[in-house]
């Protein structure tokens, strides 16, 4: 082991923060998917089901590759066969937020509380309350308040010497650098007690804020992949493996409850769609037509109707009701080629056989399951093919920043309404 901050080394910090320049220094060292071990490739499958035996610091430097190695395969594994904000990826960024918050408490008990802190000023902004120039004053009403309420929280009714201190409110954070957890859902701003813009923390909160900004990146790292994926075309058939051993462990059934939010793929929801295809639903001029129609808004509502896995090639792949593409999808296509000026048909009528070629089905107008796979299903083009191709159609707003493709914008939309609790469940 290395030198490291106090007691503990500083290769510590590649498994509390796998996104960290450490980590990454590990992942640009290590061998191809096809040449990756075997016992790391089990790893990654296996972190989807650790228990805490499982979750402690790596106590050796194999150890800590291995676990950097692994995560990074799940993650990659899960994006060749899934989609953003799927059952799989919510699994993965809940089993990762749940692992480096147990890191913390670990390291915590061994007495690296002040390294657990530097880990956490890497990425949230955070001030000691003891010391600081903070000019706040919590009233000691309000303290008991705050240790009582985490402490119950934990199930915690035994107060000593070793448990107080993580309860007790010791640091603060601008309640504005907390916009990542916000915007995911991942705390409230109802739940913070709050104090001229900053946020009054325990070492508890610490963790777990933490911890939830760790699963944050996990699910965006995983877009990010996904997306890359979309563009670059069938994944790698090892990472294909590794994702379906993962999706497999997945619990089935009512057990599921509430933990798991998937996208939903039973209907298409209009008022998530990004920009672009919007314009492009209400009818574009004679110049956009072609590509706003037939080679933007085929793929992405075919896409985000049935979301399907990478791996898939043909809508039969995932398919087996031809009326998803002939009621439901080919309407609304139909319907903003007619909104265009001119009507898109009007003129070139062979443009409808052309959506369907572009579904996969050939050059037809009657399209059926049995021909799914005559032609290339297009995949959604990225954002930057729709700036140079159309740039008409491109009008960004906020949430455009976030993403590179207006398929995980879609995606991301529906999930981010759903964990309000108003969204569709399945």
């Amino acid at each position: 082991m290395g030198a490291g901050l106090g007691l503990f080394p500083l290769e510590y910090l590649a498994v509390l923060d796998p996104f960290s320049d450490e980590a990454k220094s590990l992942v640009k060292s290590s061998p191809p998917v096809d040449a990756m071990p075997l016992e790391i490739i089990d790893q990654a499958i296996n972190r989807v089901k650790w228990s805490t035996r499982e979750m402690v610091v790596p106590q050796n430097s194999k150890a800590i590759r291995d676990d950097v190695l692994s995560f990074y395969l799940m993650c990659q594994g899960v994006a060749s066969v899934s989609y953003p904000y799927s059952r799989e990826v919510r699994l993965i960024s809940d089993m990762t937020r749940d692992t480096i918050r147990y890191r913390m408490y670990d390291l915590f008990k061994r007495g690296g509380e002040d390294f657990c802190v530097r880990t956490v000023q890497r990425s949230i902004k955070l001030v000691k309350l003891d010391g600081s120039d903070l000019d706040i004053k919590i009233p000691t009403e309000d303290i008991r308040k705050l240790r009582d309420q985490e402490m119950e929280k934990d199930g915690v009714d035994i107060v000593d010497d070793h448990v107080l201190p993580q309860y007790m409110p010791r640091y603060a954070v601008r309640w504005v650098d907390l916009s990542p957890l916000l915007r995911h859902r991942r705390t409230e701003l109802t739940k913070l007690y709050l104090v001229q813009g900053w946020a009054m923390l325990t070492l508890r909160d610490l963790w777990d804020f933490y911890a939830n900004l760790i699963g944050v990146k996990t699910e965006d790292y995983i877009q990010s992949v996904y997306e890359r994926m979309l563009d670059s075309g069938s994944p790698p058939k090892s990472l294909v493996e590794i994702g379906k051993r993962i999706s497999a462990l997945l619990p089935k059934g009512p057990e599921l409850g509430e933990k798991f939010i998937r996208v939903s793929s039973r209907r298409l929801r209009p008022e998530f769609f990004p920009p672009c295809i919007s314009k492009a639903l209400n009818g574009v001029g004679a110049g956009l037509r072609n590509y706003a129609i037939t080679m933007l808004l085929t793929s992405f509502l075919t896409y985000a109707r049935i979301a399907p896995p990478s791996t898939a090639t043909r809508i039969g792949d995932v398919v087996d009701d031809i009326s998803v593409v002939r009621d439901e999808i080919a309407p609304l296509i139909f319907e903003a080629a007619e909104r265009c000026n001119p009507p898109l048909f009007r003129d070139q009528p062979q443009e409808k056989a052309s959506i369907f070629y572009h579904m996969g089905f050939g050059m037809t107008i009657e399209p059926k399951i049995s021909d799914s796979g005559k032609s290339k299903w297009y995949r959604p083009p990225n954002c930057t093919k729709i700036q140079m191709s159309a740039p008409q159609l491109c009008n960004p707003d906020e949430f455009c920043r976030k993403i590179k493709n207006p398929l995980t914008y879609y995606f991301r939309k529906i999930s981010e309404h759903a964990k309000t609790g108003k969204g569709e469940k399945t």
